[in-house]
């Protein structure tokens, strides 16, 4: 059994046997009953009563009244399961009488089931004649048709002959299409007609029945992960399953587009932010293209060629179906792989495909004159971009000065000099910032680990004196004896000319130390590597009192020198600034007159006292420029 179900049943018992005997107020009895029906059952005491017979007499017959409470198991089958051995109902523990009916289940019962209404069958598991469908409908078919009945039937009418209608309830008249079946072709010789079906029929004519191509072992010819459905009499309509893609006829398992940003960082450098264009493309590559001369210019070979030189080839039909997934929407048809022509809908529209959302396919075609657009693909390479602070291609980032000297093993002795040099002092702390601040371009002079060893110290001013700030300068910059500047004093450039073109340097020296290495690219600066580190000028000594005092008269006499420069130039100013004058030349017979007054203030050196006459030379010119008095050019005739 199943299941059991223990009953309890009370029962009074009068007379008892008597065991004790208990004398006072009342008299009370515990009884004890052991019935004869069965040894394995025994009274159990549950209540006992007080004994109401007299105080001074007792008789050994007379005693309480007992309640006692016999048990036993009492056999019973769950639901769904029936008779002695509760065997399981027809159509199973999960659905007994296939869930259209009641079975007559219990210890007592025999397991039949009771169908529901337009069901049938051991289990309910048929529909009653004149039924179909899941639900097992009743068909509306008059007398003269036949239903397509059953649990896979449609309620369908197969009329007979001469009568025609939904429910076969219009009589044709007897020479109507011959007595062909409606669509069927009807040919009369003589006395003899012969009717043939139409296409997507089967039958001899008189009866045609709807051909279900989905019927057929091979799946109506779809793939095997595609579902089949008869769209029209001989016609079918495939649909590839969840999780796979394709035209029906192929399917392949849908694979999700992948991120190849998610490996290696896209082979971007790890200071770089990678982007998938390829995966952030809703049309995963697809993209329609059209000819100049307008839509549908482009046959089979054209469109080959229109999308290799848009570095794609053309798009396959499966590549067409992920597009249009993504979000492709173009109602016009286009060349695909393998002659195929189609278009993709993302949504209904009457004026393309009939309102058909999916792959409008036009199938292969056979004629590659015609002409349609096309559709091409082509993977979307992979973006890089160094991330802020860094300055490269994407695929090579450059962090700032104090990054590069971080990450370049043979500037590591430099690199700890500048942060023994940072934990020790607040100017350290300063320069390290100075190396790290994007906003200021620097040039840095770095000496290798061959030129400054482990056991060799800077001096502060000595780790200062690489560093020049507000340019950065390349090597071409860096011209034959140009200065550096930089905090603590300025760097002398030496540059060594080449023997066959002199304007071309062939090596440079920063001081004395020689340029090994150059241009070394960092987001805030360049750095240029030394054969040695340099030495910082000593700081210059603090004046003392007599330095001061001198200094000082020295500047009183700077300004008054200053001062008397300003004062003559600007009377000299004034002279040559005159109205235009005159002069002739002074023949040698008249009188040597006085050469005209000078300014007490400052005068030209050229005229101001006349030299001793001195006796002219025979060759020289017997003229001389004498003052011919002032005429303004300007004035009235």
């Amino acid at each position: 059994f199943n299941f059991r179900e223990s009953q309890s049943f009370f029962l009074r018992i009068l007379p008892s046997l008597c065991q004790l005997l208990f004398i006072g107020p009342y008299f009370v009895y515990i009884c004890v009953w052991v019935s004869t029906l069965s040894p394995s059952y025994v009274c159990c005491v549950q209540e006992v009563l007080k004994c109401d017979l007299p105080m001074m007499f007792v008789s050994k017959n007379a005693g309480c009244q007992s309640i006692c409470m016999l048990n036993f198991w009492q056999p019973k089958c769950c639901a769904g399961y029936y008779g002695r051995d509760c065997l399981v109902c027809p159509g199973g523990v999960e659905a007994p009488c296939s869930s259209h009916g009641k079975c007559d289940d219990g210890h007592l019962g025999n397991g039949t089931c009771k169908c529901d209404t337009g069901f049938q069958g051991v289990s309910c598991e048929h529909c009653s004649e004149g039924h179909y469908g899941p639900t097992c409908k009743a068909c509306n078919c008059t007398e003269h048709g036949s239903c397509d009945e059953g649990l896979k039937g449609r309620g369908s009418c197969f009329c007979e002959p001469g009568w025609t209608g939904e429910r076969c309830e219009t009589q044709q008249g007897v020479t109507w299409n011959g007595g062909c079946a409606k669509g069927a072709k009807c040919v009369q010789k003589g006395e003899k007609v012969t009717c043939t079906c139409p296409k997507g029929h089967k039958g001899d004519g008189f009866t045609c029945q709807p051909i279900d191509p989905c019927a057929s072992e091979d799946n109506g010819g779809c793939h095997e992960h595609a579902t089949c459905t008869m769209t029209g009499p001989g016609k079918k309509m495939c649909t590839c399953k969840d999780n796979y893609i394709g035209d029906g006829v192929t399917c392949e398992v849908k694979e999700l587009p992948i991120n190849r940003c998610l490996q290696d960082n896209g082979l971007c450098h790890q200071d770089a932010k990678c982007t998938d264009l390829h995966f952030e493309d809703a049309t995963l590559g697809v993209f329609h293209l059209r000819s100049d001369k307008g839509q549908y210019k482009w046959n089979y070979t054209a469109a080959q060629q229109a999308c290799t030189a848009e570095g794609g080839t053309l798009a396959t039909y499966t590549q067409l179906s992920y597009a249009q997934q993504g979000g492709l929407n173009m109602c016009s048809a286009g060349w695909l792989d393998e002659a195929r022509v189609a278009y993709p809908t993302t949504y209904s529209n009457p004026n393309c495909g009939f309102g058909h959302v999916g792959i409008v396919d036009y199938g292969t075609r056979k004629n590659l004159s015609e002409t349609w657009d096309t559709f091409c693909y082509r993977v979307k390479e992979v973006k890089c971009e160094c991330k802020l602070g860094y300055i490269g291609d994407g695929y090579t980032c450059t962090g700032n000065l104090l990054q590069v000297l971080s990450s370049t093993p043979s500037f590591s002795n430099f690199l700890t000099q500048i942060l023994n040099y940072s934990q020790n002092s607040a100017s350290g702390k300063e320069f390290v910032k100075r190396l790290s601040n994007l906003t200021v371009q620097s040039t840095l002079f770095v000496p290798d680990n061959t030129g400054l060893s482990e056991n060799q110290t800077l001096t502060q001013r000595d780790i200062e004196y690489h560093l020049s700030e507000g340019q950065a300068l390349a090597l071409s910059e860096l011209k034959n004896g140009s200065r550096i500047r930089t905090r603590l004093g300025s760097l002398t450039v030496l540059g060594i000319a080449d023997f066959l073109n002199p304007k071309t340097l062939t090596s440079r020296y920063i001081n004395d130390r020689f340029v090994t290495d150059s241009d070394i690219v960092a987001s805030n600066g360049i750095i240029h590597v030394l054969q040695g580190p340099l030495t910082a000028p000593p700081p210059r000594q603090a004046l003392h009192a007599a330095h001061k005092a001198g200094m000082g008269v020295g500047v009183v006499l700077l300004v008054t020198l200053v001062v008397g420069v300003i004062f003559v130039g600007y009377h000299f100013y004034t002279h040559k600034t005159k109205p235009f004058q005159f002069h002739y030349f002074k023949d040698e017979n008249e009188d040597e007159a006085s050469h005209p007054d000078c300014s007490p203030n400052v005068c030209n050196p050229v005229y101001d006292a006349a030299p001793d006459p001195v006796e002219p030379s025979p060759t020289e010119d017997k003229h001389e420029v004498v003052n011919g008095g002032s005429y303004d050019l300007l004035q009235d005739s």
